[in-house]
């Protein structure tokens, strides 16, 4: 079916390629076949791919050794199968600090939901069974917010009311303390879900701690590194346990990137990072491109087999220890810029701070 319309652009075969991935904790062994099967026609649609993979042997021995692109090369060329034109549309990285901003192109959004969707419950995040706050803009604000877009997905699915509390580039806290208040009154469970530093900045602006019912849930999308502040991990979830009464294992983690499909979950003070079935990582020794033995530090490769349109292993500055079942994550390489959707709302409390 490639011809003149390829076969990842037929809606049926989206579908199909859904159901795979969606599949995979039941068949794990198509990972593989899967994963060379979106090489091969990655490496023949995406030129900026066909480029650094023309050197490479047509056979690899393992999807280990599919080549990746580096993260930063979304702010330098297009990272696309098809041409612009046919897009549907595209996420932008934050850019705060270089001003630069890549682009993640697909052909429609459906792909993205399906994974957002079953990532969170793969992680066991309870996004059916709770009122959920989004400290984001929506997507109707951020139309290019990959993180607005997730959570507009878990909304939609939600069968109780969902709220995103930036509006017009202000966090509204006083309409969210008030409204989570009424939610508290009556039992209800709720999710709270936002960058850290939108949970940094509630806590400053509002200091009076709060009780959630049992069975809610916080999620904070990380980014510990910004312009002026920096975050403890230990200390922050020691904080939100305290502000917002809950034990630190109903506090998850969510690390994510623009320039890919799928996240990675972890839960309470473990750190641990695990990936759904549809998506791999490898920590990477930097000096030898080998992959590093559990304990060893390296930098973070990602292969996801959502990230259809675009390429599917991308390479990241981003550094972690290699761990039994998944990665702990601990930071940017030094000569990386911070990054991170935390970026954009602290962008937000420097403004507020400076134009009073």
């Amino acid at each position: 079916m490639e011809g003149q319309r390829s076969f990842f652009q037929d809606p049926a075969n989206r579908q199909w390629w859904i159901d795979q991935l969606l599949s995979l904790r039941e068949n794990p062994q198509n990972f593989e076949s899967l994963v060379f099967r979106l090489y091969d026609f990655q490496r023949k649609h995406c030129p900026a791919y066909k480029t650094l993979t023309e050197t490479i042997a047509n056979r690899l021995s393992s999807w280990k050794e599919i080549p990746a692109i580096p993260q930063e090369l979304f702010k330098k060329e297009t990272i696309f199968c098809y041409t612009i034109e046919q897009a549907a549309g595209h996420y932008l990285t934050s850019g705060t600090t270089s001003g630069i901003q890549g682009r993640h192109y697909f052909l429609d959004p459906l792909i993205y939901k399906a994974v957002s969707l079953q990532g969170a419950n793969e992680a066991a995040i309870p996004i059916h069974r709770a009122c959920l706050h989004f400290l984001t803009e929506s997507p109707n604000e951020n139309p290019h917010s990959s993180l607005s877009a997730m959570f507009s997905f878990w909304a939609e699915s939600n069968p109780f009311p969902s709220y995103f509390w930036i509006q017009n580039k202000t966090f509204c806290i006083d309409p969210f303390i008030q409204k989570l208040n009424l939610d508290i009154s009556a039992g209800r469970n709720v999710g709270i879900c936002g960058t850290a530093f939108s949970f940094v900045l509630l806590m400053e602006k509002h200091p009076k701690s709060l009780s959630l019912p049992q069975g809610s849930f916080i999620l904070e999308t990380g980014g510990m590194k910004g312009k002026h502040k920096e975050i403890d991990k230990k200390e922050f979830y020691q904080k939100l346990s305290s502000y917002f009464g809950i034990t630190q294992d109903c506090i998850f983690s969510e690390y994510g990137m623009t320039e890919l499909s799928s996240q990675a979950y972890s839960k309470g003070t473990d750190g641990t990072f695990l990936v759904p079935p549809w998506a791999k990582v490898l920590v990477i020794d930097p000096r030898t491109e080998k992959e590093c033995q559990v304990g060893q530090k390296g930098l973070v490769r990602w292969i996801d087999l959502a990230n259809v349109d675009s390429v599917l292993c991308i390479q990241t500055l981003d550094i972690a220890i290699k761990t039994q079942e998944g990665f702990y994550l601990i930071g940017r390489s030094n000569h990386a810029p911070p990054r991170g959707c935390s970026l954009s709302i602290e962008e937000i409390a420097f403004f507020e701070n400076t134009h009073r």
